[in-house]
């Protein structure tokens, strides 16, 4: 289910290198579109003759609405195509225009439903050059939310929120969150559909789980997506995901559930507040080593008082202050360096400083935009982001690689695939070489093999 709003730039694109990459036969792609966006739609039809597995589904009115609506949509098409068809399929999952879809995750969504209602995993933005800090700050935001967040949330309180992307919901879900068909299943009401779905998942007793699998030593089964880099894209984006967790998610679902889950609600909208704390701390900063300077360049003037006096209070609240601070950077270090290595996780210091002044321009803005709604009933709208997808070279480290497709061929089997990865972690041999020399496969095998990579990966282009 992937929802568009003049998404002509990146949709061709997307869909081409998802049809290249799935590693799975029998499922079909719905996209909405509205029928105001024709360029949109012609990208998408342009592929259908190729992949009869593809299908529009056009909106009744001009867009933009809602991602809630388009989805919405998209759903009703999705029934009337399993009753037209007189089949059903076993679940549904969500995605945007301009992600890349891991060639696995069809498998794994298929191995955990129905057994599980909601599967989410984690999302990863591709990585910016170094001086990027806008769009660099993702990187660390994700990196801490989706290995470390997502994991104890979930232990805690049994909740995992839905990214809007790389979520997989089982037919019980959708059934729940429609009450049996009857209304539609994505809150029109709510700027950030996805979180509020998953909140009412767990009112309803459903099973939610957060997927991390890694299938090599430097892959994981994950949505990878380029991030906006921009400021203006980046404050869009960040005020309308604040307005449907804190303003639109305090607003419809309260603080329901145990302690744990209204401790994990606390920490979803505090950040309209921590933004402008962070920023009023900023200034505070900028205050006093103004002074220092002053202090510095005219020793013998005027003399402030000192910020604090030994033994205070104060002094040991501001201690104990850093000590968290401190923590907190490394947290956010460690956790990029997972993902991104060491010069990536270096960088996190200064993106975390900058990060917090555009999440506080984008927390103006959300209560800006909010309370305009409120006072003058002024409508919420798809504020939607512009998009880029990756060029070719970018997508390299994505494309379909030798073990899959021989798992895919049936010639190895997931095991012998994980003992030859780690000889070659020891050796740095080929993968290739590695399964000829002890007789997992022939040259003619790995010919062959390397042939459909080849033709597979080229599909991309």
């Amino acid at each position: 289910m992937i929802p568009a709003w003049q998404e002509s730039a990146v949709i061709q694109a997307m869909l081409t290198n998802l049809f290249a990459s799935y590693n799975y036969k029998n499922y079909h792609v719905f996209v909405g579109c509205y029928p105001n966006d024709p360029d949109s739609i012609s990208k998408i039809d342009a592929l259908r003759p190729r992949h009869k597995n593809l299908h529009i589904s056009i909106l009744k009115s001009d867009g933009p609405t809602c991602k809630a609506d388009c989805r919405n949509q998209i759903y009703n098409d999705i029934r009337a195509f399993e009753n037209k068809q007189d089949f059903e399929f076993c679940g549904y999952i969500l995605h945007d225009a301009e992600d890349i879809v891991h060639p696995l995750e069809l498998k794994l969504y298929n191995h955990l439903i129905p057994r599980k209602d909601m599967v989410q995993i984690p999302v990863i933005p591709l990585e910016r050059p170094w001086y990027d800090l806008t769009g660099g700050h993702y990187q660390d935001e994700f990196a801490e939310n989706h290995i470390k967040e997502m994991v104890v949330r979930e232990s805690l309180t049994g909740h995992v929120p839905s990214a809007g992307v790389g979520t997989a919901l089982s037919r019980r879900a959708m059934k729940a969150v429609s009450k049996n068909h009857s209304v539609p299943p994505f809150d029109t009401g709510n700027l950030t559909e996805d979180y509020d779905l998953a909140l009412r998942l767990k009112q309803h007793g459903l099973k939610l789980i957060f997927a991390r699998f890694k299938t090599g030593p430097n892959d994981i089964i994950a949505t990878r997506e380029f991030f906006p880099n921009t400021l203006k894209a980046v404050v869009r984006q960040k005020s309308r995901w604040l307005m449907g967790i804190a303003f639109q998610g305090w607003r419809n679902q309260r603080w329901h559930g145990p302690l744990a889950l209204k401790y994990a609600l606390f920490r979803d909208r505090k950040g309209i507040i921590t933004a402008q704390l962070s920023a009023a701390a900023y200034f505070i900063l900028l205050n006093i080593l103004l002074v220092w300077l002053i202090e510095w360049l005219m020793p013998d003037g005027y003399r402030y008082p000192p910020l604090l006096r030994r033994g205070e209070p104060l002094e040991y609240l501001l201690w104990a202050n850093l000590l968290f601070l401190i923590n907190r950077a490394l947290h956010r270090f460690y956790f990029t360096y997972q993902i991104y290595g060491w010069r990536s996780a270096g960088l996190s210091f200064p993106r975390q400083l900058w990060g917090n002044i555009l999440n506080f321009l984008a927390s103006l803005r959300a209560i800006s935009l909010y309370s305009r709604h409120i006072l003058f009933e002024t409508p919420l709208l798809w504020d939607k982001t512009d998009h880029v997808f990756p060029e070719m070279d970018q997508l390299l480290p994505y494309q379909r690689k030798i073990g899959e497709i021989l798992i895919e061929s049936e010639i190895l089997s997931v095991s012998t695939l994980q003992n030859a990865l780690a000889d070659q972690i020891e050796t740095n041999e080929k993968l290739g070489q590695i399964l000829i020399k002890k007789g997992h496969i022939t040259d003619q095998q790995l010919s062959f093999t390397l042939k459909q990579q080849a033709a597979l990966n080229e599909s991309k282009a």
